[in-house]
């Protein structure tokens, strides 16, 4: 039988499609504080958001009637009719939102507005006002949400851990400071100040004190004016794209939204000038009439649907294709010498005109017969496929440790990528690459189990400027690091000094900070302990893998054909691609 449901279990449904996590009350309190006009918004939550989040405004506030007709469904002051949806300029115009976290949670509202002597306190639970009184408040607005989804064990219980759930808070906060240069923003958590943002009229500015300087020095303007679309923004450097890329922005008319299909115009002109699965920093901002969006098609309005969505593509692709071609992204010669160490100046002798005065020649002792490559032409002339495998002394890392190969080997490798070989059926082909990577997926999926670690030391100490989100996700689990082989130390300031990285991971400077980037975006994975240590071997070989740029010999070629079948699976990669393929001599026929 039919039947309306009671508002308060009506309120839990519609909640559930607007606050999903801690971040979508962020996310919503925020952006009403802006609406409200506010120049300063302090953001402040004690265990990511579970037990107290708290957003205060100096808006213009509220009265009292307003203060209790807020928390109602589809109060709002944005629309009156159907047709001011045309026309939507302002964060929220649904009046859901503090209907929906009203039922989840409970909340106290403490609001004045400019000129009113004392201002107005209200409390709710369950979507119920249970009291509304006077109170001394500063102007604007101070929202008090706590124990969210505490009605709603089920939601609570599926909650992400802390640290998921702050990084998700994060994202919300950064999402509107980016737009939003003017206006002051502070983000506390557990009492710890993550960001203190100041005011400012310069956009590049606002991504400095957000991103650090290193992001922010290799971003370049992109600007366009058409008849459809104004354009704004910055774009990176093709030498700082990375494969997981969290730098990436759309904002349209003040309001942030994603989109894979300009995402692929923001990459298109990046082509050839990245590697295959990096992608570059963009932050894109554009502006055009609101009747020519719909950006109620999405419960939290990130997706936005638009009338002229293949030409925008266009005028995106182009202009980022002019910024790349206007700016020099190689490094240019810095002339400017002041402070530089002044070398000291040789004369010339005049006995020893070319020469230096002090210096001699040193002596060298050398057996006139003797010559290194008639060893070289006995060894390599009489290599073929049949031909047994050379045994020198090979070093490949610590994978492949040095050993005398004695059988017999017969090897072909092609273009560096390739192992070929005779087998009884045909031809046996081996990805060099992916056999890697299955041998170092297991050596390091046995570090995980165990709790063994290797950790090859650094040369030289390496400081790694990170994003604050990426600091916290690196920093806050420091056991697991060192179980991994990786000696990171916390620098402060957002920042880390890699002493050790594990076996097999090079250690020149592009290398590490990818190695860096890899590892973050493995640790972001929300998944169970089981499936975390093969996710995180899987990682770790994939960059171990990248990594190796020594080239292969026929000693070498024959050692990871060694290694690759004493795995468990030599057959698949840790993503499941195929290591060896078997090429029949039917199939060779074929092509013949």
């Amino acid at each position: 039988m039919l039947k309306v449901l009671p508002q308060n279990i009506s309120n839990l449904i519609a909640a559930g499609e607007v606050v999903s996590r801690p971040a979508s009350v962020v996310k919503e309190l925020v952006e009403n504080a802006i609406d409200a006009g506010a120049t300063n918004v302090s953001v402040i939550v004690s265990d990511a958001g579970r037990t107290m989040i708290q957003v205060i405004d100096n808006g213009c506030g509220m009265s009292s009637e307003e203060a209790v007709l807020c928390f109602e469904r589809h109060a709002t002051s944005k629309i009156s009719e159907a047709g001011d949806l045309e026309h939507i300029l302002t964060y929220g115009f649904r009046g859901e939102a503090l209907a929906s976290i009203a039922a989840v949670a409970q909340v106290t509202l403490k609001t004045r507005r400019q000129g009113e002597e004392v201002g107005t306190k209200v409390e709710v639970a369950e979507s119920q006002v249970s009291g509304v009184s006077e109170a001394a408040t500063p102007y604007g607005s101070r929202f008090e949400i706590r124990n969210l989804f505490y009605n709603v064990p089920a939601r609570r219980k599926f909650l992400k851990s802390d640290a998921v759930e702050l990084r998700n808070i994060i994202q919300e906060f950064l999402r509107i400071a980016l737009i939003r240069p003017s206006v002051a923003m502070k983000l506390v958590s557990n009492g710890k100040e993550i960001y203190n943002l100041h005011p400012t009229d310069v956009l590049k500015k606002r991504i400095q004190d957000v991103y650090g300087m290193n992001l922010a020095k290799g971003i370049v303007p992109v600007q366009v004016n058409t008849s459809v679309i104004r354009l704004t923004g910055f774009i990176g450097n093709p030498e700082d794209a990375l494969k997981r890329q969290n730098n990436q922005f759309f904002f349209v008319n003040g309001r942030y939204f994603r989109s894979a299909f300009f995402n692929k115009a923001v990459c298109k002109p990046y082509e050839k000038l990245i590697p295959e699965g990096y992608s570059p920093a963009y932050f894109i901002y554009m502006e055009l009439e609101p009747e020519k969006t719909d950006v109620n098609i999405h419960p939290a309005k990130t997706e936005i649907k638009f009338e002229d969505e293949a030409i925008i593509f266009e005028i995106l692709e182009a202009a980022v294709r002019e910024g790349i071609g206007k700016n020099d992204f190689t490094p240019s010669i810095d002339f400017d010498t002041k402070g530089a160490p002044e070398f000291p100046v040789f004369e010339p002798s005049s006995r020893e005109p070319s020469h230096f005065t002090g210096y001699s020649a040193p002596s060298v002792d050398y057996t006139p017969l003797f010559n290194p490559f008639e060893e070289e032409k006995q060894i390599y002339g009489q290599l073929s496929l049949d031909s047994p495998s050379i045994t020198p002394s090979v070093s490949y890392g610590h994978l492949f440790e040095e050993q005398s190969v004695k059988r017999e080997s017969r090897l072909l490798l092609l273009h560096k990528k390739l192992i070929v070989t005779p087998v009884k059926s045909g031809m046996m082909v081996i990805d060099i690459r992916r056999a890697r990577q299955r041998i170092f997926y297991e050596q390091y999926l046995q570090v995980l189990i165990e709790g063994q670690n290797v950790t090859q030391q650094t040369l030289f100490p390496q400081t790694i400027e990170l994003s604050t989100e990426d600091y916290i996700t690196l920093m806050e689990q420091p056991d697991l690091l060192e179980r991994l082989g990786f000696d990171i130390r916390d620098f402060g300031q957002g920042s880390v000094v890699v002493y050790g990285l594990p076996d097999g991971y090079s250690a020149d400077s592009k290398s590490i900070r990818e190695s860096i980037d890899s590892l973050v975006a493995a640790l972001r994975d929300d998944t169970s302990l089981d499936d975390t240590n093969h996710l995180m071997a899987a990682r770790m070989a994939e960059r171990a893998a990248a990594c190796g740029s020594e080239e292969l010999n026929c000693e070498t070629a024959q050692m990871l054909v060694d290694k690759l079948f004493a795995c468990r699976e030599p057959n698949l990669s840790p993503d499941g691609h195929r290591c060896v393929a078997i090429i029949t001599i039917e199939e060779i026929e074929k092509k013949l």
